[in-house]
């Protein structure tokens, strides 16, 4: 094979393959869904439990900037104190019954649906879990 034909196919491969790594970025890289890939689904039902509890009563305006305010929050840790917090997130996740992990889980794929209906989305590429 002469070499043209081999770059050619190297560089045929490596845009093959470009898209695998693009749908696994780095998991605190920050981009739309960003807590999908930092945090478990547990996780993140823990995080969403905090904020059903504390933004009960607040406006929608009031809500985001929770949101907002967390989001920064957690992405300003350094690595050792987000494997700490994910810890004590796992933790309190572990402790809650049975009866509370199924009555959280339905409560957030609830919320989940009506936020994926209300933006008219399918379901493809989900809205960002907080």
């Amino acid at each position: 094979m002469s070499s043209s034909k081999f770059a050619f196919a190297a560089l045929a491969a490596s845009l093959l393959v470009t898209p695998v790594f693009a749908a696994d970025a780095p998991a605190g890289a920050p981009a739309h869904g960003m807590m999908r890939g930092m945090f478990t689904p547990e996780e993140r039902m823990m995080l969403m439990s905090d904020a059903f509890k504390a933004t009960a009563g607040m406006s929608d305006e009031q809500r985001h900037a929770y949101r907002q305010q967390q989001r920064d929050r957690i992405m300003a840790m350094s690595d050792e104190d987000r494997a700490k917090f994910k810890a004590d997130l796992d933790a309190r996740w572990a402790a809650l019954p049975a009866d509370q992990k199924a009555a959280l889980q339905a409560k957030v794929q609830a919320f989940m649906a009506a936020r994926r209906a209300a933006r008219g989305n399918d379901g493809e590429g989900g809205a960002p879990a907080q």
